[in-house]
């Protein structure tokens, strides 16, 4: 009788405990970033194109920084890093689900001709 009652504790317990940590894990936030395209404009400035996207179920109040390494390659050629840069203090409000289209310029950037580009990003923001 008692091993039962001590089963049907423990069975409790542990759906009590999974519950809470599945609700934790379903709140959690979650800001990406997407590069589109990656070009020079007509004023030598080095351009990345994207958005953002909250794939999390929390909002997205205001992005604290990102940072960018935009590596380029040409056809039979290795990739380099072309630039890196920082963007801080962007004013982005994103709800969950939602995205939002973004344009980044790099000023004083040394024009290099390349086919590829792949660009890798962190960034740190604020969620409510």
């Amino acid at each position: 009788m008692y091993s039962n009652k001590l089963r049907l504790l423990v069975c409790l317990t542990l759906i009590c405990l999974l519950a809470g940590f599945t609700s934790t894990a379903l709140a959690a936030p979650s800001l990406q970033w997407y590069t589109d395209q990656v070009y020079y404009d007509n004023l030598g400035r080095l351009i990345i194109d994207g958005y953002f996207y909250n794939s999390g179920t929390r909002i997205i109040k205001w992005v604290n920084w990102l940072e960018m390494n935009i590596y380029v390659r040409q056809h039979s050629t290795r990739w380099w890093l072309q630039e890196s840069a920082t963007f801080r203090d962007l004013n982005v409000t994103l709800y969950p689900g939602e995205s939002i289209r973004w344009k980044f310029r790099i000023h004083n950037v040394d024009y290099a001709y390349f086919d590829y580009w792949d660009v890798k990003w962190r960034v740190n923001y604020q969620y409510q």
